[in-house]
């Protein structure tokens, strides 16, 4: 029931290297002004009093210029947590990417509330205010506006044209998305497309397809396909290639992912429990 994992984080960038899929639901609570968060098709400024929230295997990632550093805190919290402690409501709120902003008062209370789910004190009583803190958490993020409108952000980081390639690459994995055929479809030079396209989501074109088709062989996999078939599914032609490229961004090879997420599934368990095991 009391699955969840909270940090606070401090980088001296605002880059993300690598690209996230997580199987739990994110809050990010960033306590410094700066760069941007990328999320599925979506980008929102990533300042200090915004509480954001991402959905189980949402692409995400953050960006911005170097020159100061980044400090949050990460919450993690699988949504058979949330169902366990019958709130599905909630759950189901969170689904997609988003964000609120938050008073001066809230924006210290949650504050306060995560840095004491994130204390590393021992003993009985320290694990206590632990729950008591996360439960206090979810009944604040119970009164907010969710899904509450981004603050700031507009499709594709208010670039409509890249928005729409966005758009474009989620609906046709299996097709061809070159970048010769991206730009041309789209009426734009290979460079613009490349230059507004990584300004706006911090992916170059490549590498969000890439992600995308990872993205979408975790679903169908999760979902019982075989390796072979939801690399093809998935837009990859090669699966050898396929699977190189699973593991890379996903820590495991797709036959590994897909016996573990079955594994969950018979037996009640969230993905990450079962990867304990």
């Amino acid at each position: 029931m009391w699955d969840f994992d909270v940090r606070r984080r401090d980088s001296d960038e605002w880059y993300m290297e690598k690209p996230h899929f997580h199987e739990q639901l994110e809050f990010l609570l960033p306590l410094s002004c700066g760069g941007r968060l990328f999320a599925e098709r979506q980008s929102w400024p990533l300042r200090r009093g915004v509480l954001f929230y991402l959905g189980e295997g949402a692409l995400h990632r953050s960006f911005g210029r170097g020159g100061r550093g980044y400090s949050r805190y990460v919450l993690h919290v699988p949504r058979r947590t949330l169902e366990r402690l019958q709130a599905p409501q909630l759950a189901s709120l969170l689904s997609d990417p988003g964000c609120v902003s938050l008073s001066p008062e809230q924006f210290a209370l949650c504050r306060r509330l995560l840095s004491d789910m994130a204390s590393q004190q021992a003993g009985e009583g320290a694990l206590l205010r632990r729950r008591a803190a996360f439960l206090a958490f979810l009944a604040f993020v119970h009164t907010l506006p969710l899904p509450s409108p981004a603050p700031g952000a507009g499709g594709g980081a208010g670039d409509d044209a890249v928005h729409r390639v966005l758009c474009y690459v989620r609906e046709n994995l299996r097709g061809d998305l070159s970048l010769d055929e991206l730009a041309r479809r789209h009426f734009m030079s290979k460079s613009a497309l490349c230059h507004r396209f990584k300004a706006a989501t911090g992916f170059s074109v490549g590498e969000y397809v890439i992600c995308c088709r990872v993205q979408r062989a975790r679903t169908l996999l999760r979902q019982g396909l075989s390796v072979q078939r939801a690399g093809e599914e998935a837009g990859f032609g090669d699966n050898a290639h396929f699977i190189r490229t699973f593991k890379r961004l996903s820590g495991m090879p797709p036959g590994r992912y897909a016996k573990a997420a079955r594994a969950a599934a018979g037996k009640g368990e969230t993905f990450h429990e079962q990867l304990l095991h």
